[in-house]
């Protein structure tokens, strides 16, 4: 039997502790198959942009738009994608992305980037919120395109 080799490894991270257990992980693997690691992390559109906003009676200010959440995040992922080459891991890139996250880890990234393997954290979710809601790792792991590993 044949050893699987990885060449292309994703993991999805939220800040969560199952996310960066999965990180862990997923740095692991890459050093072990040396093999070039994506660290993504989607976030969820905003409902408001920048400027004033009509609720109700009164009027919002909006002080943060998507273009400043996504420079914030990156500034965070650098830090870890140091870490990630400080541990041994030679290529490495950082993904931040504002959409689904659920369609951008289970199909556009992975396609994008030709993943083979994707590590996730388990869902923190209880049974009834996930018949109601579904989760991010049940939806990637029935729709996913590459083999994935989901860490507890």
């Amino acid at each position: 039997m044949q050893n699987q080799q990885y060449q292309n490894i994703l993991v999805g991270i939220d800040g969560s502790e199952t996310s960066m257990r999965a990180l862990d992980k997923a740095i692991d693997a890459a050093i072990r198959n040396q093999a070039k690691l994506y660290i993504a992390q989607v976030l969820k559109p905003q409902l408001s942009t920048v400027g004033r906003a009509s609720i109700g009676f009164g009027v919002v200010e909006t002080d943060i738009d998507d273009e400043s959440r996504l420079k914030e995040q990156k500034q965070l992922l650098d830090d870890v994608v140091a870490q990630a080459k400080d541990k041994g891991v030679k290529d490495v890139t950082s993904i931040v992305k504002i959409g689904n996250p659920r369609e951008e880890l289970a199909r556009n990234i992975q396609q994008a980037q030709k993943i083979d393997l994707i590590y996730i954290g388990a869902t923190g979710a209880n049974r009834v919120a996930q018949m109601f809601l579904g989760s991010n790792t049940t939806y990637i792991l029935e729709n996913s395109i590459a083999d994935v590993m989901v860490v507890r």
